[in-house]
């Protein structure tokens, strides 16, 4: 069988995705929308949470909020992924940081600010993951 003659099949489950935010207003909306565009989605509110979901289920894509409460913040969340050698995707949001305060953002992955749109969103997150363009709502 040639190479030319082998069909790429569609992928048996849809991309895991990890919303690590503590605002649940803005977790559920988040999540709800990456759920109806046929995501998994995964929810944490905490960094520790984050971070024994990462270390318990493969994870495609993680979008954390830089700010959370506790001892651990989205950062650490980052770079625990990056020291781990974990293959996922990262986008960082913030409604309090910009993009140039964060340290190291260029090697921790993608930055979108708050307050944000879904659609852009949508649109990083399947650019991440390299996945068909989603229809707009």
């Amino acid at each position: 069988m040639s190479a030319a003659s082998v069909t790429a099949f569609p992928r048996r489950t849809p991309p895991a995705i990890l919303v690590v935010e503590d605002e649940v207003l803005a977790r559920a909306l988040i999540c709800d929308e990456l759920r109806a565009h046929g995501f998994k989605v995964l929810e944490a509110s905490s960094a520790v949470d984050a971070i024994t979901v990462l270390d318990s289920v493969r994870v495609d894509l993680l979008f954390v909020d830089v700010h959370l409460p506790g001892p651990r913040n989205g950062l650490d969340v980052a770079r625990h992924v990056q020291a781990r050698g974990m293959p996922v995707q990262i986008i960082l949001t913030s409604g309090k940081s910009e993009a140039s305060a964060i340290p190291d953002l260029d090697e921790l992955g993608l930055f979108i600010r708050k307050p944000y749109l879904i659609s852009r969103v949508l649109d990083l997150v399947s650019h991440s993951l390299n996945w068909p363009e989603m229809p707009r709502s």
